[in-house]
């Protein structure tokens, strides 16, 4: 009997099943003379879920106890085919907090062991894709809700010892991860066939993994807060769950606003990291962007100073956020000539040189040296043939006066004019 520290006032959820890990922590429950409704979600995917519910319903019914039921079929099915797992996990935690809102609930009770600790471990390890954290506390929060775990440091068989002593029914093959077919192989090849001494060294080496997540996520802390840039090189070799941990920890630090980050954005930002181009930019807020300029991420929190990169395939006009320009009757007076077609347009980067009244000299130093403002040197173009020469940078000077033929208007506020 594990001590629930039950607050007789108080009104809790048990999401539970049939099997023996919830029946064991439901008759906890009642000998703990705790007030709860029981949870059960139905995801309608063979007879073992209809079954379940009628004998749990039953049973509830012989202890008094409240039985509230979700009908999967009837939630909402967007993602279900896609990634069934998720899909389930939305619609139970749905389910969960509306209940628990309904009857203004104390913590949500689930029966999770050391068997699912195990699982999940070996399943991150089959599939290559590392968590932030291992394992389940026995005490946590989500949706708003307090959960409480507090059969995580128990084994399916200690749970099953402890119902055949106390005469609580059971159905033995009835599991959390019935529907999941990965999930239902490794507890039933691997884990229901562990000895003592195989457990305890998969949970040493659990501790031990979660020791190194805890010394890396620190070390990630004290570096985002240090620095206002990532580099790319450094982040691509780190492992998925590395890679998550990294990004979010760095937008959290950075970004004036709460972001949140999706696996989605996450995949798209690591797509933008590997693709070629120089700089890219990806919009994760209103006007939040991630930006990269050759091997550096930085945060934009305003969307001004975005990096750019426009390939003109002829003389022509073209007009963007930072310039205008018309070249349709030729800009030989700029160093442009017909043969440097495509021409590749962009913000300057820290490693451009150009060639400048004979002398080789960087690009960015040349325009500080000239007086430009720190966002204009973020968004001042340059010009690069098809051979990726540098050919021409616009001229900066306070008070210029164009003297060119062809047309280039660069978009500056009242103080750079």
């Amino acid at each position: 009997m594990v001590n629930l520290e039950i607050d007789k006032n108080s009104i809790y959820l048990m999401a539970g099943n049939t099997g023996p890990d919830s029946m064991a922590l439901t008759h906890m429950l009642l000998e703990q003379e705790a007030k709860f409704v029981m949870c059960f979600v139905n995801y309608r995917i063979g007879p073992a879920w209809d079954e379940a519910e009628e004998k749990l319903r039953v049973f509830c019914e012989s202890k008094g106890i409240p039985f509230e039921v979700c009908d999967a079929d009837k939630a909402d099915q967007t993602g279900k085919d896609k990634d069934f797992e998720k899909w389930a996990r939305k619609v139970r935690y749905d389910f969960f907090a509306e209940v628990y809102k309904k009857y203004d609930a104390a913590a949500l009770f689930l029966a999770h062991t050391e068997d699912d600790v195990i699982e999940g471990y070996l399943l991150s390890k089959q599939t290559g894709v590392r968590s932030s954290k291992f394992g389940l506390n026995t005490i946590g929060t989500t949706r708003g809700m307090f959960v409480r775990r507090p059969l995580v440091p128990y084994s399916n068989e200690d749970l099953i010892e402890y119902c055949d002593k106390n005469n609580v029914p059971y159905d033995k093959d009835f599991g959390n991860y019935a529907h999941d077919p990965s999930r239902s192989a490794i507890r039933n090849e691997v884990v229901d066939k562990l000895n003592e001494a195989e457990r305890d060294q998969y949970i040493t080496e659990i501790k031990k993994a979660n020791d190194e997540l805890i010394t890396f996520s620190a070390n990630i802390k004290k570096s985002v807060d240090r620095v206002d840039t990532l580099n790319i090189r450094e982040i691509i070799a780190l492992s998925e769950g590395e890679f998550a941990e990294t990004i979010i920890r760095f937008v959290r630090a950075k970004a004036k606003t709460r972001i949140r980050i999706s696996p989605q954005t996450l995949a798209e930002f690591r797509k933008m990291c590997l693709d070629p181009q120089p700089n890219m930019c990806l919009r994760i807020g209103t006007n939040t962007f991630l930006v990269k300029e050759y091997d550096e991420i930085s945060i934009d929190n305003d969307g001004l100073d975005l990096p750019y990169h426009y390939t003109l395939k002829e003389p022509c006009k073209f007009s963007c956020e930072v310039f205008e320009l018309d070249f349709t009757k030729g800009a030989e007076d700029r160093n442009i000539h017909l043969d440097d077609y495509p021409l590749t347009v962009r913000s300057v980067l820290p490693q451009d040189v150009w060639l400048f009244n004979g002398y080789s000299v960087n690009a960015k130093q040349m325009l500080i040296a000239a007086g430009i403002s720190e966002r204009l040197l973020h968004v001042w173009p340059v010009f690069l043939n098809k051979n990726g020469k540098i050919v021409y940078i616009p001229r900066y000077k306070k008070g210029f006066s164009e003297y060119h033929s062809s047309s280039m208007i660069i978009h500056v506020n009242e103080e750079e004019k």
